[in-house]
């Protein structure tokens, strides 16, 4: 008889809940929770192959310490005791001979961000290093400062109360399933749904108006919206006169940009932009949800701040049904900030994203290159794998071979722990505990939820959670004051101290607690306190972009690559290849070896315009090189209609060693970057494509 456990699946972001069945110690069934309000039930394809995922023969079980050359593939079956030595050693060698600051913690999505990426920042203030990062710069935290640094915070949809939704850049029938749910609902109410996207995605085929502009364009289309939306008087003049700071100076910025102008840029018809913006302008309310498209171009920054821009001069921001600022769940400050020694300056120059989140991981690989402004020379990777999910991965593994030491905390054999000195098992999200914060776009602006994801089987081997080794390790290195829990609940109650929750509540209420938040207390909070800037108002003109040098307005700059920008290089690489599909049935670089999910999707593909394709002399099906000026890979080529024929379109995150596929970072560009968040052009850089 097997026994139920009801908790959440990790295998995304989306923290949906999950009964799972366990007998004799194992995982044999999981299904959706109905209670859970996330998923309601559902589950995604990953969900369903849980048992898959976390019976995978190819996990790692034991520590391995490297015998050969660095890459050679030769180990050393050691305990976790040795394993832990070995580091503490290596990495106190590293902080004698040369500083704290030379040691470097790489954390990646893994199964959760969560409490693990404050534990990782206490971790390393306590250590004296400021240098931690990850490779948020292609994911999220871009497009965060652009609306932090225009608004103070960011905000997201109020889709229950919408009566206008614009999906920009996002495709949550893919990528967040549970929202996907929500803005169907929506839309059955009769509210108008939107797609701004450069390929016709599922979220294209149930909108109103889908509009297609070239990608890294959004900026440029975003501003001739606001040109047509203020030269038609459809803005909201009190809000703008009230409350914002350089309005003055946006009407001179958008004079070039008129529809026929921004039709030249972003491929648009004169039309359709003046319709999206007008719709826009005149539904009440409308709301805006973008993705990952604004993370990943050399102009990422500026366009998330056009999109905040145009959201508060439509009157729109803080209000039902718009774009809200949402009242996260209160947790303590774990991270011991105070401890990291005065003055220790981090690596890199992109200062405004360490703020936010950071060190940039562009900033880490040419650290590691050069040893300027000093020295990496150890480096913890947790979690996550930079020699696939950074671009130009020759460049990357280059940077990486340079560690003198390396320790990888991790489930697999990954493309990072092939080059370590020591590789350490971790346990999988099913195999410890962790509370889960639902922040974002995760459910609606409305409340708040906090849940527990339980442990519900025994790690395998010496398997151990990243909160297991991340404290072990700081004992090992004499600094387990800093960490006196015994178990991960302990941490757990005294980071959900401040909301008065505690994981015994959590435990009771395995579907969470909610709290619907108050009309009154939740919209139009900067009429009690104004907006998170230094003027108080929304900042057109960005005084804190203006004080760090950088363009304090939202101008629209080409992609760093693209025809162009480089219409030198178009001549032999005429394609602008966007690395851009989310399958549903992965995340990032991960899953690729369960076999229901491969069944589905067993390879990586390239989408092609059927007349671009004809021209080439391609087939549908048939194998083909797509090169750029770092590389190329090979893939099988996938002829569709819903993109431009001069863009081509390939899914992220094949080319694990211990999975199959080729690797997308052997082509994407490491440079140039935004010059504020240092994300990288992996949606518009320049290639070609041949039959293999």
């Amino acid at each position: 008889m097997a026994d139920t456990f009801k908790t959440l699946c990790s295998m995304c972001g989306r923290y949906c809940g999950i009964n799972a069945y366990v007998e004799n110690g194992k995982m044999i069934k999981v299904e959706g929770m109905t209670e859970h309000p996330v998923n309601r039930g559902g589950l995604c394809p990953r969900g369903l192959a849980a048992v898959q995922y976390e019976y995978d023969p190819q996990r790692l079980m034991h520590p391995l310490k490297r015998i050969g050359e660095r890459g050679e593939g030769k180990w050393k079956q050691i305990s976790w005791e040795e394993a832990l030595e070995v580091t503490a050693q290596r990495l106190g060698e590293v902080k004698e001979k040369h500083d704290s600051r030379s040691i470097f913690f790489f954390k990646g999505q893994g199964d959760h961000w969560e409490s693990s990426w404050e534990h990782v920042k206490r971790f390393m203030n306590v250590l004296g290093s400021p240098n931690f990062g990850s490779h948020s710069h292609l994911c999220s935290i871009p497009f965060m400062m652009g609306q932090v640094y225009t608004m103070g915070q960011w905000a997201v949809a109020d889709i229950e109360n919408t009566n206008c939704i614009i999906l920009w850049g996002y495709n949550p029938f893919t990528s967040n399933l549970p929202s996907g749910r929500r803005i169907l609902d929506a839309k059955e109410r009769g509210a108008k749904l939107v797609v701004i996207d450069s390929r016709f995605t599922e979220s294209g085929a149930k909108a109103d108006l889908f509009v297609r502009p070239r990608p890294g364009t959004d900026g440029a289309l975003a501003l001739g919206m606001m040109k047509v939306i203020i030269e038609e008087g459809l803005y909201d003049k009190e809000f703008v006169d009230k409350w914002t700071y350089g309005y003055d100076k946006l009407q001179e910025l958008i004079q070039p940009y008129q529809p026929e102008r921004v039709k030249e840029i972003t491929g648009v018809p004169v039309e359709t932009i003046c319709e999206v913006a007008r719709l826009y302008a005149i539904t009440k309310p409308a709301s805006i949800e973008t993705g990952n498209a604004f993370d990943q171009h050399t102009n990422s920054v500026q366009a998330s701040r056009a999109i905040g821009i145009l959201i508060a001069i439509s009157g729109n921001l803080d209000q039902p049904g718009g774009n809200v600022f949402r009242l996260e769940p209160k947790v303590a400050d774990i991270r011991l900030t105070d401890k990291l020694p005065q003055g220790a300056k981090p690596i890199g120059h992109h200062p405004l994203f360490y703020r936010i989140w950071s060190v940039t991981a562009p900033d880490l690989l040419d650290t590691l290159l050069s040893g300027e402004p000093y020295p990496i020379k150890a480096m913890i990777v947790m979690a996550g794998d930079p020699a696939i999910s950074l671009s130009e991965q020759g460049r990357v593994r280059e940077a990486l071979k340079k560690l003198d030491f390396l320790v990888v905390h991790d489930l697999f054999m990954t493309a990072t722990a092939e080059l370590a000195d020591i590789v350490m098992p971790a346990a999988s999200c099913f195999e410890y505990p962790i509370f889960c914060g639902y922040h974002g776009v995760r459910v609606p602006v409305n409340t708040q939820l906090v849940a527990l994801r339980s442990k519900i089987v025994e790690p395998p081997g010496e398997c151990h959670s990243d909160f297991e080794f991340v404290w072990s390790l700081a004992r090992k290195l004499g600094l387990g004051e800093h960490f006196p829990w015994e178990t991960e609940e302990e941490a757990f109650d005294e980071e959900l101290k401040p909301s008065g929750i505690t994981t015994k509540d959590l435990k009771e209420h395995p579907e969470g607690i909610l709290r619907t938040i108050d009309p009154q207390e939740l919209y139009q909070k900067y009429e009690r306190q104004g907006f998170a800037t230094p003027t108080k108002k929304v900042e057109i003109y960005s005084t804190t972009l203006e004080e760090f040098g950088y363009d304090p307005l939202p101008t629209f700059e080409e992609p760093g690559e693209s025809p162009i920008s480089r219409s030198d290089l178009a001549k032999e690489f005429p394609l602008v290849c966007c690395i851009a599909i989310k399958p549903v049935q992965y995340t990032h670089a991960q899953f690729r070896t369960v076999p229901w999910l491969r069944e589905i999707m067993p390879e990586p593909w390239v989408e092609i315009n059927p007349l671009k394709a004809k021209e080439l002399g391609i087939e549908d099906g048939e194998m083909v090189v797509v090169e750029s000026p770092r590389g190329s890979i090979e893939v099988k080529a996938k002829l569709i209609e819903g993109i431009d024929s001069g863009t081509v379109f390939i899914p992220h995150g094949w080319g694990e060693p211990y999975a199959h596929g080729s690797a997308d970072n052997f082509i994407t560009p490491g440079s140039p970057c935004c010059p504020i968040s240092a994300s990288t052009g992996n949606r518009s850089f320049l290639c070609r494509i041949r039959k293999a």
